[in-house]
């Protein structure tokens, strides 16, 4: 990492949102080849990199560096993939269970048998709901067509008039709060 690099890698640990565009801007699409080589989805690749922006913000102060910024972006997004198909491929072993060893009915009828599971997933959703109407109006727009109408950052921006970058800034304070505010609500439960 240049000096230059290092002034404002320090910047980004003091809070400067600049600084976070900065590197941002610089190392998106690069991460985001890196990680779709890994998953082969473009979906998830986006996620996983303003996943790992996010994480990077939120933990700012305590990353210490052994080397460059980019060898710590890289190997946070390659960790992030790392989860994420390993989290597949827990989900796949738990699908083909269920497929294999419920009966169909089961299966179609999960709100008759599991009432429980169902109150939790209401509770869920509107808690969910809550925390969406709490973003701001533009973040709150900008999540929604994301990931309720399945539109891609830049179909947003030249719906709304505005750069890529604001669409993938808003998404990712959109996904901290929200997460924030379902980690407290999980957290009920276990």
């Amino acid at each position: 990492m240049s000096t230059g690099e290092n002034e404002i890698f320090k910047k980004l640990q003091e809070g400067d949102e600049k600084a976070f565009e900065y590197f941002f801007k610089k190392y998106y699409q690069l991460l985001f080849n890196y990680a779709f080589q890994i998953v082969r989805d473009q979906y998830i690749a986006e996620e996983i990199v303003e996943d790992t922006y996010l994480i990077i913000w939120e933990k700012r102060k305590e990353i210490a560096l052994k080397g460059s910024f980019l060898s710590y972006l890289l190997k946070s997004v390659y960790n992030q993939c790392l989860n994420h198909l390993k989290h597949q491929k827990v989900e796949d072993k738990y699908r083909s269970f269920f497929m294999h060893h419920m009966p169909s009915q089961e299966i179609t009828d999960s709100s008759n048998s599991y009432p429980l599971s169902t109150l939790a997933e209401k509770e869920f959703e509107e808690k969910l709901e809550l925390s969406i109407g709490k973003l701001p109006e533009q973040c709150r727009r900008i999540f929604i067509l994301s990931r309720f109408e399945n539109k891609r950052n830049q179909e947003i921006a030249e719906m709304l008039d505005i750069s890529v970058n604001t669409v993938k800034t808003q998404l990712m304070r959109a996904l901290g709060r929200i997460r924030k505010d379902l980690r407290q609500f999980i957290a009920t439960f276990f």
